[in-house]
Parts: structure tokens; sequence; C-alpha cells
């Protein structure tokens, strides 16, 4: 059976010529709120947050590419609309999380040997384990969480070893 997967969030940094000020955005853009923590700005597009920095624009909570782009380009024509004219530059994507059914019950204490992962039922119900530059959360009924794939091929190639080492 294959793997059904669900990417549940894409972030990714976006590069703007010249990059925005933070200031202007929070002047010019209504609706704009600071992220004093950071002293940025952040605007929402639909429900996707985009959050500038000094040197850094980064969107969060997009769940495909072609949604990431999309924001991308709503988000310099809202800049153009208010005077703050800008060319994107690219995008890119610097961490993925995907939700996966593997469709098929794992025994954990194994796979937490074969994964080299930590897998204590008296702490938590799943095994935790850094694979292919990620870290997985498994569960016995095969369900998987991917967190930290630079792609959505990364993604893919994680749950191609996992499958290899422990189904």
């Amino acid at each position: 059976m294959m793997p059904r997967v669900e990417i549940v969030n894409i972030v990714a940094t976006v590069k703007l010529e010249p990059m925005p000020d933070p200031g202007e955005v929070l002047e010019k853009i209504p609706g704009s709120k600071p992220v004093k923590r950071f002293r940025g700005a952040m605007i929402r597009i639909g429900k996707t947050p985009v959050l500038f920095y000094k040197k850094k624009i980064i969107v969060t909570g997009t769940k495909s590419l072609e949604e990431l782009e999309d924001v991308i380009k709503k988000l310099v024509g809202i800049l153009h609309r208010h005077g703050i004219i800008v060319q994107s530059k690219g995008y890119e994507v610097v961490n993925v999380t995907a939700r996966v059914e593997l469709g098929q019950r794992i025994d954990l204490v194994e796979a937490s040997a074969k994964l080299g992962g930590i897998y204590d039922p008296d702490y938590r119900p799943y095994l935790v384990a850094k694979v292919n530059n990620t870290v997985i959360m498994l569960t016995h009924n095969g369900k998987l969480v991917v967190l930290g794939a630079k792609s959505i091929m990364g993604v893919h190639e994680t749950i191609t070893l996992i499958k290899k080492l422990i189904v």
C-alpha cells in the first residue's frame, strides 16, 4: 500500500528586491502588526502570516508550492498598491512538515532499534527518531509526522527510507 502523504506546513524565506523595511510596512499597510520580539512586522494574506524582518521575509502556513507562489505574488501586489515597489527574486523552502499514513501497524520497539530512535511508552505513545536530516514521530498504527524536511522531495525520501528500514 502506498503511504498517504499530507503536507501540513511549508515555511519559506522570500527574496524581494529591494527588501522592504518593517517600519515602512507598518506605516503603509493597513492591518499590519508589529512583531516586537524580532522588531519586525506581520501581515496576513488570507490565513497565511507573512513576517518582515530587516533582511528576511518569512512565509509560513502554506500547504503546497503553488500556494506559496500565489502568496508571494499577492504579497508583491499588496506592497505595490501601498507604494512599496519591489520585485520577487524567488524563495527558499526552509521547513516542510507532513502527516503520513503508512497503512500498517508498526512494532515501535523494533522500529526504535532499527532507526536509532527513542520510544518510551510510559513517557509518550510514539517513537521519535532522526531520519534523513528530519525528525519523525511514528505511532504503532503507522501514523507518521515528518518535521524539518528542506523540500517536499525530502519528505518522500524520508518515507522511502523508513519503509526500507522498518516496513
